[in-house]
């Protein structure tokens, strides 16, 4: 017997109230229950649990994701102008129509 949606909803809320103050053996096994219950897989279970426990007016923080910049801002400037003056051609072909001594640390030779 499968449980309703509104069924799931319920039963998630209130195990979100308890997995919220819960230590982390008890959440295991509030997850193994919900599992159970609702037939969810358990990285979604956990994951609801912990969207349904989130305080609503709470902000969340964006994470930046990707890599640091490798060039500084004095090199992106003219390195830009070259770019564009060149036509917006990919890095690959841009690396090799700059000259040797003007190519930036960690370009090919």
């Amino acid at each position: 017997m499968a449980l309703s949606m509104p069924e799931r909803q319920a039963i998630t809320r209130e195990m979100a109230r308890r997995y919220k103050r819960a230590g982390k053996r008890e959440r295991g096994l509030m997850l193994d229950e919900l599992c159970a219950l609702s037939g969810y897989n358990r990285s979604y279970a956990a994951r609801r649990l912990r969207e349904v426990a989130r305080d609503p007016t709470r902000r969340r923080r964006r994470r930046r994701r990707g890599r640091r910049p490798f060039y500084g801002p004095e090199l992106i400037a003219p390195l830009a102008k070259v770019w564009a003056t060149l036509g917006g051609i990919c890095g690959k072909r841009l690396v090799a129509a700059m000259p040797a001594d003007r190519r930036g640390p960690g370009a090919p030779r």
